[in-house]
């Protein structure tokens, strides 16, 4: 039987840990910023090779806004869980390290622009200046104007204004547009086998879900049409949609939608080990050998993972089918 070990790298400004209190990081599609706060203690030892080991207070050697990458794993492999930066530092015993990913650097950011007529994209390339993109929607800004504003403004207003879903990848770049835009590579878990608990995860039949659809449009003329679609009663999903030809067209694709969310399937999270690696944008493969009818492909959209001397854990919450 193979043990697994526990294993971490983390590096914070020029100081790197090889052992931790405890790492909670969390990222979710929905979240503009993807989070890590880590313990650590107050004081630690540095070696360096061929030099005698050197204690240091922590907190004197980690500063606010040093870089910071967190690679967690067993037995020496390490898989990248978090880059970003350091946010604030609490002074508790152990020390509490709070970090962001790349939104961090769009607080300080300062945004200036205006046009009377811009694609989204065009939009973000201009004002947040050395950031990356990846997947961003087709959508036309009309009079968009931004005054000495953070970029980390900008973004909460797109998501505010336009329902536009805004977060980093693992990769640094920013996707922007709708909730399942990004499709990455397949995650596979299998029920009581490297799924430690899905006692939050419930499979639901379609005709069991009560949904109404609120549909809205943006047209390239700055115009703005709304309409609805489901059932009163139950829950409440808002789509948002770029340039759509007419309301018939945008009712086909509201009634799409509301199919694709009215899904006999699994809703909910699964916690599992640090392994299988996973993150939101990815896809849970999940399969049932008890009820094989049950088996499907769905979008992960938030990961939380936990890591200290507790053990490690993943915690995946998974959206529509993929």
């Amino acid at each position: 039987m193979t043990m697994f070990a526990l294993c971490c790298d983390i590096k914070i400004g020029s100081v790197s840990f090889k052992s931790v209190h405890d790492v909670k990081i969390t990222r979710s599609i929905y979240d503009l910023a993807a989070t890590a706060v880590i313990q650590v203690p107050v004081t630690a030892v540095l070696k360096h090779a061929g030099e005698p080991p050197t204690h240091i207070e922590t907190a004197q050697a980690v500063k606010v806004g040093d870089p910071v990458e967190i690679k967690l794993g067993y037995n020496g492999t390490l898989n990248t869980e978090f880059t970003g930066y350091v946010k604030r530092l609490n002074y508790k015993v152990p020390l509490e390290i709070e970090c962001e990913d790349e939104y961090y650097r769009l607080r300080f950011l300062n945004c200036v622009f205006s046009q009377k007529e811009t694609t989204l994209k065009s939009c973000l390339s201009t004002i947040l200046t050395g950031i990356e993109l990846g997947e961003v929607a087709d959508l036309t800004l009309k009079n968009f104007v931004v005054n000495n504003k953070p970029g980390s403004w900008v973004l909460g207003y797109l998501k505010k204004e336009y329902g536009l879903v805004a977060w980093f990848g693992i990769d640094g770049k920013l996707n922007a547009g709708k909730a399942n835009d990004v499709k990455g590579e397949t995650v596979k878990y299998v029920l009581r086998e490297n799924v430690i608990s899905d006692d939050e995860l419930k499979y639901q039949l379609a005709a069991d879900v009560k949904l109404k659809v609120k549909a809205v449009c943006y047209y390239k003329d700055g115009t703005k049409v709304e309409g609805e679609l489901g059932e009163d009663g139950g829950e409440v999903r808002t789509l948002y949609y770029y340039d759509v030809k007419d309301a018939a067209e945008l009712k086909t694709l509201a009634q799409e939608e509301l199919k694709r969310y009215s899904f006999d399937g699994y809703r909910g999270k699964i916690t599992t080990f640090l392994l299988p690696y996973a993150l939101p944008g990815m896809v849970a493969g999940i399969e049932d050998k008890v009820y094989n009818e049950r088996s499907g492909d769905y979008f992960i959209e938030s990961v939380e993972t936990t890591f200290g001397t507790g053990g490690g854990r993943r915690t995946v919450e998974i959206g529509i089918k993929a």
